[in-house]
């Protein structure tokens, strides 16, 4: 059964069984999702919300919340520090066509928190668990057949999220394997996310707040002893999927190859599906020098991800939150066409309503290419002096083939953490980038965490 082998593995796994590749790529995630974690404790207002409202929860400070300082519970703090993940859509990808997870957000938040509630966790014991649960994530989310995010109802993020969450929770709780497969089973019963409903609403900001307190949550019933089904993964696949999957993909390899290897880094902070457009134009303007007001229209080219990007133009040309602003390709093109450049900046509510930004995006024209890849796009535009400037783009910046290096990945990590509610000085950012590029070295993960509290 798929859901036992997935179990046996967790547990069975140690930080000696991890490739090197899964280490090395563990650790980046965990400094690139830990920095884009500070930015929304300050700048977005869904995620101020969360924590001020798990505020008047009270109960026992054991888990640190992350860019704001303080402790609470770690289902609370797992709740608020997993709101902050996608908030500013600047977190880890794999793949934009099969599959499409942000695998760290759904996992690094939880591991945090039962980290502390758990006591004394080494360095290796915690990559160890994020590995695996980003490793389950991508290997659920890579079995439907169809696109997983247009193919099908159901949010592939609230869908898969809430195994990955519970996989890292459960494997710092020591669970052994029948608890492992009770902890999926609770799991089962906590997916959530209509993806026609979550666009367009703040929820799908801080979508993975509720991915990683209900992976702590069932973690812990678990570890109390509480039964649930033994085949949560057949379930799921037979009940939101309809059975239409491939069979061998979530145990293909399995102990051997760890998914979450898989993920890029974002350059930019908007959807990865923006991204390869962001390139091109950039490319374009940076070269050719050209101003907002030289252009005369932008003609973009790409598969249907990309047009789903474009549409509804009334929306995308002009959105009215920061969330929906990092899905709407036309106004995405806008700012790196008058800037030049993508910042966190750039999408906030007060910038929403740039009018050179809105006139470029009033101007972006797209054309279907069904035989372009999501990474594929064609940008091309056209100056009022008849000029006409084309780029293409096939390999995308961030990507596993075209990776941003560890120095970017750390000038991205200071840029972000300039944002935190609660601040943090160069020394302690340094300490934070070391301690977490030589993770396998900490004795405690709590030295780490101590930083942020």
């Amino acid at each position: 059964m798929i859901t036992q082998a997935l179990a046996k593995n967790i547990v069975a796994t140690t930080y000696e069984s991890l490739p090197e590749k899964a280490r090395e790529a563990t650790k980046k995630s965990i400094l690139d999702t830990l920095g884009v974690m500070f930015p929304p404790t300050t700048l977005v207002d869904t995620c101020i919300s969360v924590y001020d409202l798990m505020q008047e929860a009270g109960g026992k400070p054991e888990s640190t919340l992350i860019g704001f300082g303080g402790k609470a519970p770690c289902w609370v703090a797992g709740f608020v520090n997993g709101s902050l993940t996608h908030a500013i859509d600047f977190d880890d990808c794999v793949g934009l066509e099969k599959p499409i997870m942000h695998p760290t957000g759904s996992t690094l938040p939880a591991a945090f928190a039962m980290a502390e509630r758990v006591g004394r966790v080494s360095g290796k014991e915690f990559i160890t668990a994020v590995a695996l649960g980003n490793d389950l994530s991508v290997r659920l989310g890579g079995a439907p057949r169809g696109n997983v995010v247009w193919g099908y109802p159901f949010f592939p993020i609230t869908t898969f999220g809430i195994f990955s969450a519970t996989a890292a929770s459960g494997k710092l709780l020591g669970l052994n394997e029948s608890q492992m497969v009770n902890a999926l089973g609770l799991a089962l019963n906590r997916v959530s996310g209509v993806t026609k409903g979550l666009f367009g609403s703040d929820l799908r900001a801080i979508r993975d707040g509720i991915n990683n307190r209900e992976g702590i949550l069932c973690a812990l019933l678990a570890s109390k002893g509480m039964e649930a089904c033994k085949d949560a993964v057949e379930l799921l696949y037979s009940v939101y999927y309809n059975n239409d999957i491939d069979p061998d993909s979530p145990t293909a390899d399995l102990g051997k190859h760890f998914r979450g290897s898989e993920v890029g880094f974002k350059p930019w902070p908007s959807c990865q599906g923006t991204h390869s457009y962001i390139q091109g134009t950039l490319q374009i303007v940076n070269e050719h020098k050209i101003s907002p007001d030289e252009v005369e229209e932008v003609v973009l080219e790409g598969n249907s991800e990309g047009e789903g990007l474009c549409n509804p133009p009334e929306i995308k040309r002009k959105p009215t939150s920061s969330i929906t602003a990092k899905v709407a390709l036309p106004f995405v093109v806008g700012v790196a066409i008058k800037h030049r450049s993508i910042s966190i900046a750039n999408f906030l509510p007060e910038n929403l309503d740039d009018p050179q930004v809105l006139g470029i995006a009033k101007k972006v024209r797209f054309n279907l290419n069904p035989a372009l890849s999501s990474f594929s796009s064609r940008v091309n535009i056209k100056t009022r002096d008849g000029q006409n400037y084309e780029a293409r783009v096939d390999v995308l910046r961030g990507s596993i083939e075209n990776p941003l290096s560890t120095a970017e990945l750390i000038a991205k990590f200071k840029d972000c953490a300039r944002y935190a509610r609660k601040p943090l000085s160069p020394d302690k950012i340094d300490r934070l980038i070391n301690d977490i590029l030589e993770m396998e070295k900490v004795e405690d993960i709590n030295t780490i965490l101590g930083i942020l509290s």
